[in-house]
Parts: C-alpha cells; sequence; structure tokens
C-alpha cells in the first residue's frame, strides 16, 4: 500500500485506523506517522470532549454539532493534506500529536 494511502486510511478509521497504521505497519515515512499520529488525536479528542461534555449538567446549545463539525473539518483537512502529499502537520493537532508521539515519529 502507498504511503499516501496509508495516511488517508488512518484519517478515515480516526484513532484506530491511526493506531494500525503508526504501531503495526513497519517501513512508514515519517509523513505518515505524523498523519497517524494527527489521526490518533483526533479521534480521541473528539471522544474526550463529547464524553465531558455528556457529564456537564449544563446544557450549550449546538455544542455537540460545532464539536463534530470541527472533528469533521479535521479530518476532511488531513485526508486532503495526505492526498496532496503536502506538509503533514495540522493547525493546534500537529503540535500536540508531534510531542505525544515524537519518540514513534522521530524513532
Amino acid at each position: 500500500m502507498s504511503e499516501k494511502g496509508k495516511a488517508i486510511l488512518a484519517y478515515i478509521f480516526t484513532w484506530v485506523g491511526g493506531l494500525i497504521v503508526l504501531f503495526g505497519m513497519k517501513d512508514n515515512t515519517r509523513n505518515t506517522k505524523i498523519h497517524a499520529a494527527q489521526a490518533i488525536v483526533i479521534g480521541i479528542g473528539y471522544m474526550i470532549i463529547y464524553a465531558i461534555y455528556r457529564f456537564i449538567p449544563v446544557y450549550i446549545p449546538f455544542f455537540s454539532t460545532i464539536i463534530y463539525a470541527l472533528y469533521v473539518v479535521l479530518v476532511i483537512i488531513g485526508i486532503i493534506k495526505a492526498s496532496k502529499e503536502d506538509d503533514p502537520e495540522l493547525p493546534v493537532v500537529g503540535k500536540i500529536a508531534m510531542s505525544i508521539f515524537s519518540k514513534k515519529i522521530d524513532g
């Protein structure tokens, strides 16, 4: 499978796909590892934010819709960057992913 295909699959299957690409597949390029790490951060970040919101007793109109829209936009931007083979880092998410998975990406 091509590096571009691996990166796109990581975004489509979010954190599960990211884990498979980052830890399960060998001989990935640095850009593919960055895309996979970002997919993990996007997927798990969405789940954590949504879970926290569900436990807050205050209702915030359209909060879940806005968070889901942000999640979808980040996934689409990631897929576009992967398909164009541009600089893989997404705004904010890229820095978080690099700090969490730096050893796996650079190692």
